[in-house]
């Protein structure tokens, strides 16, 4: 990396900041592979997701390539560009949506690993000069982690155990936390990792789970552990068809986890992406009144001693609704106390992320209660129903000041029945929203009929039939795994594709 000329004495303190956590981050994050035999690919989904909050970009990627191309890919959020294209790139590059795309190349010595590029929103009058520095100061603790974890596990060449990684994908373990078997990683974000795994029991192997870990750079920190296993005990407590059931938690070698449902599906989002539009109306009523109906359980939870929790979601967004294969619709991580705000690097030009799904009292921060919550599934459903966000307004402070002040008017597309439903949802004093999550979900119902789960399932199972066949591959897997269950084999099975591409 050659000289770098700051603007500012704050801005040289905020790259040096980051120099510093991504350095650290790499070495807790090998440490932790390395201690609890897991494979490759967990690590880079953890560092390219903590790496990219750090820089507020919405996307990225990571890809790996042995002798005779990439073998190992991880991708975040919405990339716009074909992946492997993009990691022969290196410098800056200008996407299509006006969006900046930061690639650095990944080098040990004279050999190429492969590249490493992240999405970032805003304009540079500098080119972007001093996010590309960061980006390949990034990419140079990734080859240094890369590097230990080859040369620490195995004597072998750097790209002979790149090459093994492209061999075979049938899941396999990669690793164990307490009684679990690690078999893929599924998702990272700013306070843990969600791992597909396998519970371990005197029986033998049992059914596939989705493991949440606490990142293992953020281990030593007594209030995110105090928070998370505040989140698996409220979670214990929940029970209900449409949010994610917890079967246990626990902490193993210093790895604090928390076991629940391995929900076999897409995020809203995710959906909404790949439709590039709206839902049609009867889709999005079904998957808010679906969420609605688990939402009126959460809230009307009460303790051991019959006093209500009024648990508040807080951070309701197309994010955590989850659609299932089935066509069931789970509300993930209600009742989570969210983490202290990770360190982030304000260099000149970068925009950061937009508050787009809170409540007007929470903006201002004040008190909430379960109408908030009623007010960011009025949002996600303007959004399901129209295909964008309603109050985004480019940044966080402008964004926080629409959702309190402005008010939307009605879209041509939207049918006025369900207007009329979202106008209750969104009105900004709390008194005038619907009164509880159930009266919310009656009213959808009564204007549009949901669909039926059969609908939901063929709607998912057409925009994303290579994430289905990758659950439907676990669980056979998983079957094969039980005592006297047969192992499953077919021409499926036996595909080894290549390059191998992990995308979240």
């Amino acid at each position: 990396m050659g000289p770098v000329e700051f603007p500012s004495l704050q801005t040289e303190v905020a790259f040096l900041r980051g120099l510093v956590a991504v350095h650290r981050m790499a070495d807790d994050i090998l440490e932790d592979c390395l201690e609890r035999g897991l494979d490759l690919d967990s690590g880079l989904d953890v560092f390219l997701t903590q790496c990219a909050r750090m820089v507020h970009a919405p996307a990225g990627f990571v890809s790996l390539r042995g002798t005779q191309g990439p073998v190992l890919t991880r991708v975040l959020g919405d990339l716009g560009v074909d992946v492997f294209e993009a990691a022969r790139w290196m410098g800056p590059h200008r996407l299509d949506d006006g969006r900046m795309l930061f690639c650095t190349r990944l080098t040990l010595g004279k050999l190429d690993l492969g590249g490493l590029g992240l999405v970032v929103e805003g304009g540079f009058e500098d080119g972007g000069g001093l996010v590309m520095k960061l980006v390949e100061a990034i990419g140079e603790q990734l080859d240094s982690a890369v590097l230990g974890f080859l040369a620490l596990t195995d004597g072998r060449s750097a790209l002979e155990r790149l090459d093994e990684l492209a061999l075979d994908e049938t899941p396999v373990p990669r690793g164990r936390i307490g009684r679990y078997e690690v078999v893929t990683p599924l998702g990272t974000g700013g306070m843990a990792q969600v791992l597909v795994a396998r519970a371990r029991g005197p029986e033998g192997l049992g059914r596939l789970v989705a493991l949440k870990r606490i990142l293992p750079h953020l281990t030593a920190d007594p209030s995110i552990i105090q928070q998370f296993l505040d989140e698996a005990r409220i979670g214990l407590r929940l029970s209900h068809p449409n949010l994610v059931h917890v079967y246990d938690f626990g902490e193993a070698q210093g790895a604090y986890y928390i076991a629940m449902e391995l929900v076999r599906g897409v995020d809203l989002d995710r959906l909404i992406r790949a439709l590039k539009g709206p839902l049609e109306p009867a889709h999005a009523v079904a998957v808010v009144v679906q969420a609605l109906q688990g939402l009126q359980a959460a809230h009307g939870l009460r303790g051991e001693d019959g006093a209500p929790l009024h648990l508040v979601h807080r951070d309701l967004s197309p994010h955590n609704l989850m659609v299932g294969f089935d066509g069931r619709v789970k509300v993930l991580d209600f009742g989570v106390a969210k983490a202290r705000a990770q360190r982030t690097v304000t260099l000149p030009g970068i925009v950061k992320g937009k508050p787009l799904y809170m409540s007007p009292e929470q903006a201002r921060g004040q008190r909430l209660d379960a109408r908030s919550d009623l007010f960011a599934m009025g949002l996600i459903l303007y959004e399901a129903l129209t295909g964008q966000r309603a109050f985004d307004r480019g940044d966080e402070l402008a964004s926080m000041q629409a959702i309190c002040d402005e008010r939307l008017t009605r879209p041509d597309s939207l049918p006025r029945p369900l207007w009329d439903v979202l106008e209750v949802a969104l009105a900004k004093r709390p008194e005038a929203r619907f009164g509880n999550a159930q009266e919310m979900a009656d009213r959808l119902s009564d204007v549009c009929r949901p669909a039926k789960d059969v609908e939901l399932s063929r709607l998912t199972s057409r925009y994303f039939p290579d994430r289905l066949r990758e659950f439907n591959r676990m669980d056979r897997t998983e079957a094969a795994g039980r005592p006297g269950v047969p192992s499953v084999e077919n021409e499926e099975t036996q595909v080894r594709p290549a390059p191998r591409k992990s995308a979240r």
